[in-house]
């Protein structure tokens, strides 16, 4: 009884956990919607499919990841709230510059760069990719100022109109027989109805906007210049190494293994998506909050690690005798190879789920350089495994076992430099 006293002790009421409770229940019908989609789409959509929309993502994840030039992460960070309007301002704006370059790019050469991933199908939707950029980078740039203003509920609400906005999308054109284009298609409208909510609490600052001259907004990215200078190759290593996969996966294997592999690694990483992301936005929130105040700091991120540990032993012990079966059960017996390869990558998520949402540390403590370094180590560490596994020719169950493994050893290193750096500045 004591030992469930404790932990009741750690989610009793209290402001952060009230934050995390409203982007949590947000978000998990957010989830909610694609999972009861889930076994429609799965018998519609083949995996070869999903494997050209697993390709299309990894591409504007990204893009989409240095839309806004990473200046969005210093939308939280001023004391004045017209300072963080013009730095959402200035993300915006860098986001619409970043969309239009790649719309140029992909206008005379989407075919080649279809043709680099095997699928020369792919090419036509390419063309999306400008679109998708845009609205998730400003999809993006209006959550940390959600975050900032401790507007959560919005955050929530945006969250569930663009999970069912694009789940909607995606089945009402599959069942027209629209084939992949329906994945994709309804994937880039997500983003434009989670934008509809999101953008209500900035647009209430109109006027400063409105006010806002070019040269302020030049000093204000002179200010954060470590955001773009360090933060942008460290995001772009870390996407990077996350679709490092899908890649590897499509040109050794095939577009139906990285339709399966896909599957696997997002719902196996949906409590990343539910738990790690909400308590991610509200612990970046309370440590910027107590950021004069050293001793805070450490206790905020004690008392985080602690639930995280909880909620990823909860989560993933029993996943790991059930996910095989659940899969079969949910998405159809062509999808059991998902399964498998979920039961493969539980430990990788597992150390994932708590790392990955108290890297914000590094963003509190304006490290950039230190985060730019962890997200090398990563990339490295993937790097090496999928080489080794072409190189050497190995079977997609086995080399998913290698790379589960030794990724989770470079996040559990990475989470102790986290450690390490909020020790020192304490």
């Amino acid at each position: 009884m004591r030992v469930f006293s404790k932990i009741r002790q750690h989610f009793t009421s209290s402001e952060f956990t009230k934050n995390v409770l409203t982007l949590i229940t947000g978000t998990a019908l957010a989830q909610l919607i694609p999972l009861i989609l889930a076994p429609f789409l799965s018998r519609i959509y083949s995996p070869t499919e999903f494997g050209r929309l697993s390709i299309y993502l990894s591409i504007v994840q990204v893009l989409s990841a240095i839309s806004n030039g990473r200046y969005e992460l210093a939308i939280i960070l001023p004391k004045k709230l017209e300072e963080s309007v013009r730095v959402t301002m200035l993300a915006f704006l860098i986001c619409v510059a970043v969309s239009l370059l790649s719309f140029f790019v992909l206008i005379f050469w989407s075919d080649e760069i279809a043709n680099i991933f095997g699928d020369p199908e792919l090419s036509g939707w390419l063309l999306l990719v400008p679109f998708s950029i845009f609205m998730t980078g400003t999809f993006n740039s209006f959550t940390y100022f959600n975050v900032r203003q401790k507007e959560f509920n919005i955050i929530s609400r945006s969250n569930v109109m663009r999970s069912l906005g694009g789940g909607l999308s995606q089945l009402t054109i599959g069942l027209l027989k629209f084939t992949s284009g329906g994945l994709i298609i309804g994937q880039t409208l997500s983003f434009f109805f989670g934008n509809m909510k999101m953008s209500k609490p900035i647009l209430l600052y109109f006027n400063v906007i409105k006010k806002t001259k070019v040269s302020f907004l030049f000093a204000l990215a002179k200010r954060y210049i470590n955001f773009p200078k360090f933060s942008i190759w460290g995001i772009f290593l870390n996407n990077f190494s996350m679709t490092l996969p899908n890649f590897f996966i499509s040109y050794i294997f095939s577009l139906a293994a990285v339709g399966q592999f896909s599957y696997a690694y997002k719902y196996l990483g949906l409590p990343i998506a539910l738990i790690g992301t909400s308590i991610g936005q509200v612990y970046l929130q309370k440590l910027t909050e107590v950021k004069e105040n050293r001793n805070d700091r450490l206790n905020v991120f004690h008392s985080t690690f602690k639930k995280l540990m909880i909620f990823s032993f909860l989560i993933f012990v029993p996943c790991y005798f059930l996910i095989e079966d659940v899969f079969v059960l949910i998405f159809g017996e062509e999808w059991a190879a998902a399964g498998q390869f979920a039961k493969i990558l539980i430990p990788l998520m597992a150390i994932r789920l708590i790392v990955s949402t108290l890297s914000v540390t590094l963003i509190s403590l304006e490290k950039q350089k230190g985060e730019l370094v962890s997200h090398i180590l990563i990339l490295t560490f993937s790097f090496s495994v999928w080489f080794s596994g072409y190189y050497f020719g190995l079977s997609l169950p086995y080399l998913l076992s290698i790379y589960s493994w030794v990724m989770a050893s470079a996040y559990l290193i990475v989470c102790g430099y986290i450690y390490y750096e909020l020790k020192k500045d304490s």
